[in-house]
């Protein structure tokens, strides 16, 4: 762990010991880059806390109140992703006015949740990120109490299915429309469009090699630790990527189509039930363009 991450484990396992205390409470876990060990100032502190029944707002607030932290809000449950979220602020800046300190997110879900999100991604290969993303946050978490059930949890996981890679690879690996970029750039230098074609692209490339390296989603956020994790990928995958958004737009346009291909190249070698022929055909469509009638 790196000196960011070292003093926010430690106000997170002082948290957490506050959670872990509740005997409705299965396990407690610290998440993101924390856990990861390559926070920076701007990390804030991530808790998953696992109940064996629905918490109730006296006990989502109560450890709010023995944190000594102040309070942001104790959000309703949203059904959509079967969470109860809280976030509050530990600790305050030398001003001393609230809500100036650490920000610490806690997300609760019942332990049966997480057993069902393993069922669907591991058995169903769901790729809904969500999933992915919780999947991947208990991977990667230290354990600060439930530690058996969360070892359970990461003993499952560890276990990436051929068809979960194969089904991840192929809900993102349809990409079409990219011929717009040159329309964006046509119709007065539209940047903020035509950039965001190059995002789109990038990130179905992303997801795509993380499926094929057996690596749950866990967010764009960090591109470095994204790249450190792909064993398999395009020579110089990161500095291309960046090198799209300072190159001029035609050869940045270009520095796209090359990574796509090549991470078709990829998919072709390690996955050949995809059928790697019609996406490219697909990718590389270019719409007429018309500047007189067709039917002259």
């Amino acid at each position: 762990m790196n000196p960011a991450s070292l003093w926010r484990a430690e106000i997170a396992e002082r948290v957490g010991k506050f959670y872990a205390g509740n005997p409705h409470v299965a396990a407690v876990i610290l998440g993101g880059s924390t856990a990861r060990g390559h926070a920076d100032r701007c990390s804030d502190v991530e808790l998953g806390v696992f109940w064996h029944q629905a918490p109730s707002l006296g006990e989502r607030q109560d450890v709010v109140s023995k944190a000594n932290a102040d309070l942001i809000y104790l959000y309703d449950y949203d059904e959509s992703e079967s969470v109860w979220s809280d976030d509050f602020m530990i600790g305050r800046d030398t001003s001393g006015q609230p809500r100036t300190g650490l920000l610490v997110e806690v997300c609760h879900y019942t332990a049966a949740y997480m057993a069902q999100t393993l069922q669907h991604v591991l058995h169903e290969y769901s790729t809904r990120e969500l999933s992915h993303n919780l999947i991947a946050g208990v991977v990667d978490a230290r354990p600060l109490s439930g530690v058996d059930l969360v070892k359970g949890w990461q003993s499952q996981a560890a276990a990436y299915p051929r068809e979960l890679s194969l089904t991840v690879v192929r809900n993102h690996a349809v990409i079409d429309h990219f011929w717009r970029w040159r329309m964006f750039l046509d119709r007065g230098e539209n940047l903020p469009l035509l950039y965001q074609s190059f995002t789109q692209v990038h990130h179905k490339i992303l997801h795509m090699l993380l499926g094929l390296n057996h690596v749950y989603y866990f967010g764009f956020k960090w591109l470095e630790v994204v790249d450190s994790r792909l064993a398999i990928k395009p020579l110089d995958l990161l500095p291309r990527i960046r090198q799209a958004y300072t190159l001029p737009p035609e050869q940045g346009a270009a520095q796209v189509i090359r990574l796509l291909d090549e991470t078709f190249d990829l998919i072709e070698a390690h996955l050949p039930e995809v059928d790697v022929k019609r996406l490219r055909e697909i990718f590389h469509y270019q719409r007429p363009i018309w500047d007189a009638s067709p039917l002259a």
